[in-house]
């Protein structure tokens, strides 16, 4: 039977249009979310931003009243969701893997949400109104978060997210409101927009494919506090500027060319920061606390000092560009890879776990490999992990360490890999005062490159100047460990030197 009733209500325009398209709306669906289902709330949220940011309809001042009604209602539900993501919370309705996919689309769609304030504010003429320098610090707020948690998971530079971020600094510029103080939320510290783009733009100059995620996650807290260092400028003087972007195109920084000439650029330096991180070294290093410089405890560790040095040499103008040690060539083939010391060292004693990898060789270098793997899941693979690689033409087996991971959209993930040493062997360690032994990887001497001997051991059991028994091939040494090469989140690489032999 035809629905005579439901026709002449939408003759009549009484037919009530669902979704958001109001303050008013935006009031309901709140008042309607499941409060028990963190994460289904969210993802409510997300649509009905989607949808409010697709209606062209709505007027500037309904938008200027709603988009910022969603986003301080939602904040507690971000944050509740990053909490779980990152392992700190338990959730019994949501695992960490599900809420990664609404945190970015929340972030994307609010930055979004207040471009259009500000682009409507442009068209309709208003751009005197007072909560528009808010709207643009917030969404760069949110577009750098979106671009930092795409830094932790190694993913390849996102064109949109770049534009996005340029055009809200544009918009704060247009409102001379870039350096004007403003606290974006009352529980938040007072910024500027200025400040929170510099942020943004130095966390990609740090070079976040070739850190750990807790250094990228460590070097923007220290950001925080230093983007008061830099200042941009609209005049180009190349015998004093580091750095360049451009606000109308969609790409990062870059280092700065004389040919980057125009309205739309934007150039700073960085010798006031290098100069300042220099001597919050030396103040670190001798014993001050890092409270006292508005920084995180762990920023006096000797990792973290070490990743200050790391940061000032690679934002310093007195740093070359960097360039390949030895040139590559290309060399596609599939390899064998196994991930981590224990694969690597059952791999080597032939007993394999079965965890075996297929992935492709690119090129190589005397020094170094280029490797291109799949995404699976949530894959942990990051900066500084340990592989062992079988395959290689020259060498049978070949222990190398992960220094660079780029994600594609497309799920490839493309690896750099300093080769530390050819043929590897398994030893037994026990600590010389007690019975517990582990297994580590040696690696002999070798002239050519300039490398003397070391041991690959499981973190938690380096201390400098700590003794073993060594057990390989039947033969058995006591050794003490000497100053860490270097440490990665799960391993020490270590000198050691051998003071005994004892008796098999």
């Amino acid at each position: 039977m035809f629905d005579f009733k439901a026709l002449i209500g939408a003759l009549l325009g009484r037919r009530e249009r669902e979704g958001v398209y109001d303050y008013k709306s935006a009031t309901v669906l709140m008042q309607e979310l499941p409060e028990s289902d963190i994460l289904q709330a969210q993802i409510e949220i997300v649509q009905a931003l989607r949808q409010l940011n697709g209606n062209a309809g709505i007027s500037l001042k309904e938008r200027l009243k709603t988009v910022p009604y969603l986003d301080e209602k939602a904040r507690a539900l971000q944050a509740h969701l990053v909490a779980i993501y990152r392992g700190q919370l338990i959730d019994e309705t949501a695992a960490p893997h599900q809420v990664l996919p609404p945190l970015l689309a929340f972030w994307r769609e609010m930055a979004d949400a207040y471009r259009l304030c500000l682009k409507q504010a442009q068209q309709t003429r208003q751009l005197d109104h007072r909560s528009l320098p808010l709207c643009a610090l917030r969404g760069l707020i949110y577009t750098a978060q979106h671009n930092k948690w795409a830094a932790l998971r190694y993913m390849e530079s996102d064109a949109q997210s770049w534009r996005l971020l340029h055009r809200l600094y544009q918009y704060a510029e247009t409102l001379n409101s870039a350096r004007a103080p403003l606290q974006p939320y009352p529980d938040e510290e007072i910024t500027s927009a200025e400040r929170e783009y510099v942020q943004a733009l130095m966390l990609t100059l740090a070079a976040p494919e070739k850190l750990q995620p807790e250094q990228i996650e460590l070097t923007a807290q220290w950001l925080k506090r230093w983007s008061s260092q830099i200042g941009l400028e609209t005049q180009i003087h190349p015998t004093q500027q580091l750095y360049a972007v451009n606000l109308a195109g969609s790409t990062p920084p870059k280092r700065l060319r004389r040919d980057m000439v125009g309205e739309n650029w934007r150039y700073w330096q960085t010798d006031a920061l290098t100069q300042h991180m220099r001597q919050l070294r030396d103040t670190l290093l001798g014993g001050a606390a890092p409270a006292t410089h508005g920084l995180p405890d762990e920023s006096a560790q000797p990792a973290s000092i070490g990743l200050l040095d790391t940061l000032a040499e690679r934002w310093s103008r007195d740093a070359p560009a960097p360039i390949r040690k030895h040139e590559r060539h290309a060399a596609r083939q599939a390899i064998t890879v196994w991930r981590g010391l224990e694969e690597a060292a059952q791999a080597l004693r032939s007993a394999p776990t079965g965890k075996t990898r297929q992935w492709e060789l690119l090129d190589e270098s005397v020094s170094g490999l280029g490797i291109r793997c799949r995404s699976v899941g949530d894959d942990k693979l990051q900066v500084g992990e340990l592989l062992g690689i079988q395959g290689l033409t020259q060498r049978p087996f070949c222990l190398g360490i992960v220094r660079r991971i780029v994600r594609k959209p497309d799920g490839a993930v493309d690896l750099g890999i300093e080769t530390l040493a050819s043929n590897p062997v398994a030893v037994e360690l026990t600590p010389l005062l007690g019975d517990r032994s582990f297994t580590g990887l040696y690696a002999a001497e070798n002239p050519a490159m300039n490398q003397g001997r070391f041991l690959v051991l499981p973190h938690g059991f380096y201390a400098d100047h700590r003794e073993f028994r060594l057990g390989a091939q039947h033969k058995r040494y006591r050794i003490r460990l000497g100053d860490a090469i270097e440490q990665t989140p799960h391993n020490a690489i270590t000198r050691f030197a051998v003071l005994e032999k004892l008796a098999a």
